[in-house]
């Protein structure tokens, strides 16, 4: 909820564009503009006419529910740990460690690309479903797939030149092979009472390039609409039918130099998870493990703005591999307290 004093300074843009993303085949300049756009506002959109299966879509929340179904001591047998992969119980994880010491009011299963083809974690999320463990890497590779488009809108609006990659630049940083960071994460917030005061995850920005955000059906992730300016009000990103949410990540910030925003967000409880559970599937794309962070060739970037961009003088020194281990080490308990009797 917001505080009565809250006010939008005039210059902050608090709507979440929709942009039908089937223009990015006919007039992709056009398509990377409204992606540029939003990216530079308020670094979330919704993309609809997305080309992932909607069918594969619903059997991947079904096959959630099923899983998070499951006793603890089941989904315990396959914990995440260092390597971010596996499950994560509840309140394990703090997205704002330095605001909140109880953990996110949710739980989670994490798959990394590299473990896709492997009997586990992906057996066990599948529950030994063949059929399933295979509709599950071809929906991460679908997302995957989705993404490359999107970032080629990236580097056509963000002007890169033909001799430094030109519109494929960015899809030569994220890969689909061994050097991949990108995760696949089904989310589930039970249902409970609540306090519509509370966050069920903590106010964060994400860690890697971009995110792809499935929402089911119950809304309550929130976003500051920007990150300049205090006391902006926290705006709803409502669920969407047939639509994909993308916001910017901090990579994209930083290679930016702050031009695209990596924007806070959050999920607050909503009245509707008073009896229901609220399920989401986000796909985090990742640079891969040696990319470094300094600012990409594009003209958009002035001298002025590489100047300013102080903030992030210390994520320079590292890698996309180092920045992403850096922040998770920051939020995860790999060490969760069970109940066991759940």
């Amino acid at each position: 909820m917001l505080n009565d004093d809250t006010t939008t300074p005039s210059d902050v843009n608090t709507s979440i564009p929709v942009i039908d993303f089937s223009l990015f085949k006919s007039d992709p300049v056009e398509c990377a503009r409204h992606v540029l756009e939003a990216s530079q506002n308020i670094g979330f959109f919704y993309l609809k006419n997305h080309g992932v299966s909607q069918d594969l879509i619903a059997e991947m929340f079904d096959a959630s529910e099923s899983y998070f179904n499951q006793p603890i001591k089941i989904k315990a047998q396959c914990m995440v740990g260092t390597d971010n992969v596996g499950y994560t119980s509840m309140k394990s994880e703090k997205l704002n460690p330095d605001n909140h010491e109880v953990g996110d009011l949710k739980e989670a299963f994490q798959i990394h690309r590299l473990s896709v083809d492997e009997k586990d974690p992906v057996g066990h999320f599948s529950q030994g479903d063949e059929e399933l463990q295979f509709k599950v890497g071809q929906f991460f590779q679908g997302l995957d797939n989705m993404s490359r488009k999107v970032m080629e809108c990236f580097a056509i609006g963000l002007q890169v030149p033909e001799s430094a990659g030109g519109r494929h630049y960015f899809n030569k940083t994220h890969t689909w092979d061994e050097n991949s960071q990108s995760t696949l994460r089904f989310l589930h917030y039970p249902s409970q009472p609540g306090d519509p005061h509370s966050p069920l995850a903590g106010s964060h920005t994400d860690y890697g390039s971009m995110t792809l955000l499935i929402q089911k059906d119950i809304p309550g992730l929130e976003v500051q609409a920007s990150r300049t300016h205090k006391n902006v009000p926290w705006v709803p990103a409502p669920v969407i039918p047939n639509t994909i949410l993308v916001n910017i990540a901090d990579h994209l910030q930083m290679w930016t130099n702050g031009l695209l925003k990596s924007t806070m967000h959050r999920v607050m409880y909503n009245l509707q998870q008073k009896n229901r559970s609220r399920y989401s599937i986000a796909c985090f794309i990742n640079a891969d493990i040696d990319m470094k962070l300094d600012p990409i060739p594009t003209p958009l970037i002035t001298q002025e703005m590489r100047a300013e961009a102080t903030e992030f003088e210390e994520a320079r020194n590292m890698t996309a591999g180092e920045y992403l281990n850096w922040r998770l080490k920051r939020s995860y308990d790999y060490a969760p307290q069970l109940d066991e009797d759940s």
